[in-house]
């Protein structure tokens, strides 16, 4: 069955010609320019048809929880909706940005309230945080990557108090930044490149 859901994207060509070559990986900052693209040409498509067309990019906040010398941990099981995730390690917790983010018609206001909406949907925050956004994070490597870009947040808790709420699909924890990269086989792409850039060999930056 097909659904329903809108997605904000941008225009693939739009993205490379500001940054002037496909990056691949992690790029630090950037997000003037990306915001700037979004509020000039983003809007909002069908997800079903967005997912099959390389032409758009889909714009997913994406944020990591820090505590400490700590980053929280989540893993799905089979139970949560996204199937490519099913037994993956995330380091951040993100999802589309749909209509319902947008306050009239602001764009990319809209991606700032999609990542504090899918963090209070996904996890029970009970602590003050500062968020900041990093940059951005492009995969083309398969064909799941190709169609999305990654708004990179870090959000610097105050005190660890961070509860999963679906508790059927979703388990999570702090680990320690030093033992992030035993994690990294079973971790999904994007998780990865964060890894490597932030907290390679068990040293963070």
């Amino acid at each position: 069955m097909l659904s329903a859901e809108q997605v904000l994207v941008i225009p693939t060509h739009r993205l490379f010609s500001t940054f002037r070559s496909p990056f691949q990986g992690f790029l630090q900052g950037g997000i003037a320019e990306l915001f700037s693209i979004v509020a000039q040409h983003g809007f909002f498509a069908s997800r079903d048809s967005a997912e099959g067309d390389p032409e758009l990019k889909q714009i997913i906040p994406y944020g990591m929880l820090v505590w400490s010398r700590q980053v929280f941990l989540m893993k799905r099981s089979r139970k949560g909706g996204e199937a490519r995730l099913h037994d993956r390690v995330s380091l951040g917790v993100g999802g589309h940005v749909n209509p319902i983010d947008s306050l009239d018609g602001d764009l990319v206001g809209a991606i700032g309230a999609a990542f504090e909406r899918e963090l209070n949907e996904e996890l029970a925050v009970e602590t003050t945080y500062h968020g900041e956004a990093l940059g951005l994070l492009n995969d083309d490597s398969n064909p799941v990557g190709k169609v999305h870009l990654g708004i990179v947040y870090r959000a610097r808790l105050n005190l660890p108090n961070v509860q999963v709420k679906e508790k059927h699909s979703l388990e999570g924890s702090f680990v320690s930044m030093e033992s992030l990269a035993s994690y990294r086989e079973q971790m999904e792409s994007w998780s990865k490149i964060l890894q490597e850039c932030f907290w390679p060999d068990r040293t963070e930056h």
